[in-house]
Formats: structure tokens, sequence, C-alpha cells
């Protein structure tokens, strides 16, 4: 098993980058979410006007459980580290541009933008949509409200029949 990474851990890098680039970020909050499934880290920003200002960053549970190797867990921090600075220093959302390319290879990790395939994805229950003449599937929906409300007011676009639901795990 590998590290697992504490709060204060994933604070400490964000602040060692700070120091790397001059670009402090410790009134920044640091956020561990376990609802984040898709993505290992982001960094969160608000707009006041023509300002941009920094919200959070946020990292997923699983990313510090131990699951991964020191060397991924730190380039996710620095990677979200450099959606903040280049974000701050030049109040524009560079997303993955050559910019914020450039800030990564400043900070020493990979200019590689995604870690997709680190992210191990679990099927959870949901619904499938059926069209009631055909069987043609329509749609999925996890939420049983958005369900009932297609079921209560849609019908299919091929045979415009009822829509069914089946429960399924996708």
């Amino acid at each position: 098993m590998n590290k697992v990474w504490s709060l204060e851990d994933v604070k400490k890098v964000l602040i060692e980058a700070g120091r790397k680039t001059g670009f402090q970020c410790e009134d920044v909050p640091v956020v561990i979410s376990t609802r984040m499934e898709k993505t290992m880290g982001s960094f969160y920003f608000k707009m006041r006007g023509e300002t941009m200002e920094p919200h959070s960053f946020r990292f997923s549970s699983k990313l510090l459980d131990g699951t991964y190797e020191r060397e991924v867990v730190t380039q996710v921090i620095l990677h979200e580290y450099a959606h903040y600075y280049v974000n701050m220093r030049d109040q524009k959302n560079h997303n993955h541009d050559e910019v914020f390319k450039e800030a990564c290879r400043d900070l020493g990790i990979s200019d590689y933008t995604y870690f997709k395939e680190l992210v191990e994805l679990k099927p959870k229950k949901g619904y499938l949509l059926l069209c009631g003449t055909c069987g043609k599937t329509l749609g999925k929906r996890r939420r049983t409200d958005a369900v009932q409300n297609i079921v209560k007011t849609k019908v299919s676009s091929c045979c415009h029949a009822k829509i069914k639901i089946k429960a399924a795990v996708f």
C-alpha cells in the first residue's frame, strides 16, 4: 500500500509550489471529497465582475487513500495548482491551453492533462428508458424523479409510444 495523504500533506505540496512560483495559495480552501468519482482533482474559481477569485481546491478521497503512488498524487496536486497559478496570474481561464501546459512543465510535472485512465469507474444502479412499442433504448437516468417526470410527460421519438423503464446497472 502507498502513502495515505492527509489534508496537511496536500497543503504542504501546494504551499511549496507557491514558494517556487512566488504565487501563494495558503488562503485558498482545500477540500477532500468522497463524491468525486470521475476526476481526481479540481480548482474552482468565482468571477466577481471582471475579477477572477479563487474558491477552492478539491481532491478525491480516492486519490489520497493510498491507492496511488506518491508521484501520481503529487502530479495531480501540482496540476491543480497550475490551474490556480495561471488563472489567477492572468485573470483568465486557461483550461488546458499552451500557457497552462508551460506552467506544468515549469513545475516539473507532465503537461499531459488527463488522468482518467487511473480512475476506476464503478457501475451504479440506474434506469433505462425504453420505447413501449419497439423496445429501443432511448436514454439512461440515475435519478428516480427524472425518470418519473420523463415517463409522465414524454413519448418515444421513434414510435411516439409510451416510455417504459427498466432497472439497470451502468
